[in-house]
C-alpha cells in the first residue's frame, strides 16, 4: 500500500513538473509569436497608407481589430488616415490582411500578412504579373473609395477574382468590407471626412464552377500522391460501366 502512495506521489509531481514546462513553454512561444506578428505587421503599416509625415499610433492593441492612425504633422493632432488588420477564412487558411485607408475614405493599399491557400489556385491572390510591381488582385482594391462595391464580380460586385480562387478572392473582398465597417464602428462614425456608405457583403451564391474544378484537381493531385496512375484509371473506368 505504501508502495502504491510513493508511485502515485511521484508520478503525480511528474506530471506536475511536465505541466509547468508545458506552460511555460507555451507562454513563451506565444509572446514570441504575437511579438513577431506585432513587428510583421509594423513593417507595413507605413507601406499600405504611404503619405504620412507625423507617424502612427496603435489603437486596440491584443484586441480583435488592431488598428492604426495615421498623422500628417509630428504633434499627431491631423488624422491623415487609418491602418486596420482583418481576419477572414478562406478555401484552405484563415488569410490575415494589413488595409490603409485614407481620411477621405479611399483605400491606399492592401497587403496579405498570411495566407496557406491553395498553392497555383487560392495563393494567387498574391500573384504579381510579369511586368508589374505590385499582385493585380489586390491592385484592384486600391484607389477606390469605401462606398465602392469590393464584393467579387461572382457576387454582383466589381472585384474580378482569381480564376479558380473564388472563395479565396471572396475572402480577401469581405475582409476589406468588414474591416471598413469596423473601422466606423470604433471610431464612433468619424474615421472619415466625411460621411461615407459601405456596400454590404454580398450573400454566398451556390458553389461555384471554377472552385468546384480547383477541389476536384487538388484530390486527384493528393490520390496521385498516394496511389499508382494504373489504379487510379482502374476506379475511372469502373465509374464508368456503373
Amino acid at each position: 500500500m505504501r508502495d502504491i502512495i510513493k508511485y502515485g506521489s511521484i508520478l503525480m509531481l511528474y506530471n506536475l513538473i511536465a505541466g509547468s514546462l508545458l506552460a511555460f513553454v507555451y507562454i513563451k512561444t506565444d509572446k514570441i509569436i504575437k511579438d513577431h506578428k506585432k513587428e510583421a505587421a509594423g513593417d507595413n503599416v507605413a507601406e499600405v497608407l504611404p503619405d504620412i509625415t507625423g507617424g502612427f499610433v496603435q489603437q486596440g492593441e491584443g484586441s480583435e481589430f488592431p488598428y492604426w492612425i495615421g498623422y500628417t504633422d509630428t504633434g499627431l493632432k491631423k488624422p491623415g488616415g487609418y491602418v486596420f488588420i482583418a481576419q477572414e477564412d478562406g478555401y484552405s487558411s484563415t488569410i490575415e490582411t494589413i488595409i490603409g485607408v485614407d481620411i477621405n475614405g479611399t483605400i491606399t493599399g492592401v497587403k496579405i500578412l498570411f495566407q496557406q491557400e491553395t498553392p497555383g489556385l487560392g495563393d494567387k491572390i498574391e500573384e504579381i504579373r510579369s511586368g508589374e510591381s505590385v499582385p493585380w488582385f489586390l491592385h484592384q482594391f486600391v484607389g477606390k473609395p469605401a462606398s465602392y462595391n469590393f464584393n467579387v464580380t461572382q457576387d454582383g460586385g466589381n472585384i474580378d477574382a482569381v480564376s479558380g480562387a473564388t472563395i479565396s478572392s471572396r475572402t480577401v473582398a469581405k475582409s476589406v468590407i468588414k474591416g471598413l465597417k469596423k473601422l466606423l464602428e470604433v471610431t464612433g462614425g468619424e474615421a472619415f471626412a466625411q460621411k461615407v456608405e459601405l456596400t454590404e457583403i454580398a450573400p454566398v451564391p451556390d458553389q461555384d464552377e471554377d472552385d468546384i474544378m480547383g477541389q476536384l484537381m487538388n484530390q486527384l493531385d493528393e490520390e496521385a500522391d498516394e496511389e499508382p496512375e494504373d489504379d487510379i484509371m482502374e476506379q475511372l473506368m469502373d465509374q464508368d460501366e456503373e
